[in-house]
């Protein structure tokens, strides 16, 4: 009997020690693991309230810069927990699911359409593979760092304490005082704090708020932090209101549908429990409702339902579906969504939104997801969300899972307001952190590989290991200067100062040479000198760099149509080529047909001004410089009839009284003097003060 209770007792220590050790594996090295969470937080502080107002892009590309320069030394902390530890390779549905994404985005960029942009991003969110990585480096930090979930509780002080940093400068911006004169956008209508895009901000609002939320139901803390994360969710949620982004809304529901479940899953389903959670979701409701009736975001979600704001919606994921169709399996290439995207681009886009606008991302992560890395990329991220969800659901009744469960409901709101927003800089790093912790839960109990022994390694060895990566960080800064060399040469530009704006773009060109744009702007800065061989190849290397670009093309057109006009030989034709150049990078803009009909004109050829300006016509009949043109055009062919018919046409299609003068114009040269005077009324009817009329009127007569 006592060899049974002593056998009985040993399986029960046995199993506690199994549990324990599931719970809390040995970890070596705390020190280089805590400074590599530090690190952590230090990058999640950037992306938040990172931005500097003297580059050229303030926001995306600061953050951008000085997390990349900050990655370095996050990988030499993270080299010397590996060689310390021994490097191991865990195996589990998370961790394979990841380990495929991330695979998918390199694949994806050895095929893409454009290895520049796929590996640094576009410009303006600078979302390349670079940027990812930094990403995944920050995930796989996480997952070794905070020993779950010890130091779970950094993460949420960090993201907690910048956020209330964000909306004190959202509150300052609401009200007027905001130290910086922002050119572009008045952030009292809508305020955007540190994230430089009122979409951006209200997509981590939602998510600060349903963190929060979540917090509340599954974590249990002391009673002055639970009122410090209560008084953060209300200031998310009145300032999500203020800010009015409608896919904050979607956030929020997709948040609360995730919470919902996993509440009654942990809690179980008794009695309280239900009553608990009837009450949870009637406050719930009657908040929906009051949303929808009284504050600025409701009305922008009701504009939705009577189709207020949603055709440019319709027609970018038109284009963003069949540029899927197109490529099915790898899509066009990571990132690569700005790179092929004009070609998909409608006529009717540029009526519904302007002209010459152009997109870097679907506005549907699904939809830029499968555009850009094909289903093979869709299928990836999908499995890990599925992976982490199931994750969550299994271990949702464990006494730590609350910062697990927390991360679910975090993904599920940024994954639902990214239905219907674009990603950038301030908010992609969301859904890496939550995998992150993901990771940092299924590290305790997952299969490892190990691949090498433990390395005994001096500490000055790892001292010189991080610091060695760290200083590779100064290379990293060089973006920063070009961009500010970019802004000033733009500021030199518009101010005329043609000899400071050739300098500084030939800084920004220097210093980064991969930026197409930069190589415009020096080609604008030398046609002010004026240097037209200078500026002709300056747009060629744009050009280059960013063939989907058409304004690049129409500068070069412009250039070579100087030369053509002093008879170098091949310049005519080069002008011509860099227009069809234009036309097939972006075919239905109309712009381009009316910049190569301008070209056409300036070289005699108006047989083919008239067909370019009708292409033009046809796409966007509402601008009367396009009738203009080809009137003139048809004028120089000597056809009156037809230079007069175009003119009707867009006086019928535009209601321009400029056209009505040059109408005038022509018909007093063909001596239809009766028509003219028409004319002339109906554009003294419009504007009885207008002077050209009046004195074309006083030169025929007014009877």
């Amino acid at each position: 009997m006592a060899q049974a209770r002593a056998a009985r007792r040993a399986a029960r220590a046995t199993k506690a020690e199994r549990k324990a050790g599931r719970e809390r594996p040995v970890v070596r090295g705390v020190f280089w693991r805590e400074l590599a969470l530090v690190l952590v937080c230090v990058e999640i502080a950037i992306f938040i309230l990172g931005f500097d107002p003297t580059v050229l892009n303030v926001f995306d590309l600061t953050k951008a810069s000085f997390t990349h320069a900050l990655a370095w030394g996050l990988l030499g902390a993270l080299i010397v927990v590996a060689l310390g530890d021994g490097i191991r390779i865990p195996v589990s549905p998370v961790f394979v699911t990841f380990y495929a994404v991330v695979a998918v985005e390199a694949l994806t960029t050895l095929t893409a359409e454009n290895q520049y942009v796929a590996i640094y991003g576009e410009v303006g969110r600078y979302l390349g593979l670079t940027t990812h990585a930094v990403l995944g480096l920050i995930a796989l930090a996480i997952a070794v760092s905070i020993d779950y979930p010890r130091r779970t509780p950094w993460l949420a002080w960090t993201i907690g304490t910048a956020a209330a940093l964000a909306g004190l400068y959202a509150i300052q911006q609401a009200l007027g005082r905001d130290p910086i004169q922002w050119v572009d956008f008045d952030p009292r209508v809508r305020p955007f704090s540190s994230f430089g895009n009122a979409d951006f901000y209200g997509q981590f609002l939602a998510v600060v708020a349903i963190a929060c939320g979540a917090l509340l139901v599954f974590a249990r803390q002391r009673l002055w932090v639970m009122g410090i994360v209560a008084l953060l969710a209300v200031m998310n949620v009145a300032l999500m209101l203020v800010v009015q982004t409608r896919g904050s809304f979607l956030g929020i529901v997709a948040g609360a549908v995730v919470i919902a479940p996993l509440w009654l899953r942990r809690a179980g389903l008794s009695r309280p429990v239900l009553v608990r959670f009837a009450l949870a979701t009637a406050v719930a409701a009657a908040a929906l409702v009051v949303m929808l009736v009284a504050t600025p975001l409701g009305g922008r979600l009701l504009d939705i339902g009577r189709g207020i704001g949603l055709r440019d919606r319709v027609l970018l994921y038109q284009s963003a579906f069949q540029m899927f169709l197109d490529h099915p399996f790898l899509g066009v290439g990571f990132e690569n969504f700005a790179v092929a995207y004009p070609r998909y681009q409608q006529a009717e886009w540029f009526a519904v939104a302007g002209m010459n606008t152009t997109n870097t991302s679907a506005h549907d992560w699904l939809l830029h997801v499968a555009a850009t890395t094909g289903i093979v990329g869709l299928l990836a991220n999908l499995a890990l969300l599925a992976a982490f969800a199931v994750h969550a659901w299994r271990r949702a009744r464990d006494a730590d899972a609350a910062g697990l469960l927390v991360a679910l409901a975090a993904i599920a709101a940024f994954y639902g307001s990214g239905l219907v927003l674009p990603g950038a800089q301030s908010i992609q790093w969301i859904p890496w952190v939550c995998v992150g912790v993901a990771l940092a839960s299924e590290l305790r109990s997952s299969r490892v590989l190990t691949a090498t022994p433990p390395l005994r390694l001096p500490a000055i060895l790892k001292l010189l290991i991080v610091v060695g990566l760290a200083s590779v960080a100064f290379g990293q800064l060089g973006s920063l200067q070009a961009n500010r060399a970019a802004k000033s040469a733009q500021s030199a530009l518009a101010a005329a100062n043609a000899t400071r704006a050739v300098d500084l773009a030939r800084t920004a060109t220097t210093v980064d040479p991969g930026r197409a744009v930069y190589w415009n702007d020096l080609g604008r800065s030398l046609e002010l000198v004026p240097d037209l061989a200078g500026a002709r190849v300056a747009y060629r290397q744009a050009t280059s760099r960013s063939p989907y670009t058409p304004a690049f093309w129409w500068n070069l057109g412009r250039m070579e149509q100087e030369f053509a006009k002093q008879n170098e030989p091949g310049a005519r034709d080069a002008a011509y080529e860099a227009m069809r150049r234009a036309i097939a990078a972006d075919p239905q803009n109309p712009d381009t047909f009316d910049r190569f009909g301008r070209i056409q004109y300036a070289l005699g050829d108006y047989k083919g001004a008239i067909e370019s300006e009708q292409q033009a016509i046809a796409f966007f009949p509402t601008l009367p410089g396009f009738y203009s043109v080809a009137s003139e055009a048809a004028r120089q062919l000597r056809d009156t009839d037809t230079a007069i018919e175009f003119l009707r046409r867009g006086i019928g299609a535009t209601d321009a009284n400029d056209l009505r003068i040059t109408l005038a114009r022509r018909l007093i040269e063909a001596s239809r003097l009766a028509e003219a005077r028409q004319v002339l009324r109906d554009a003294l009817a419009k504007d009885p003060t207008n002077a050209a009329a009046l004195d074309l009127q006083k030169q025929i007569g007014a009877q």
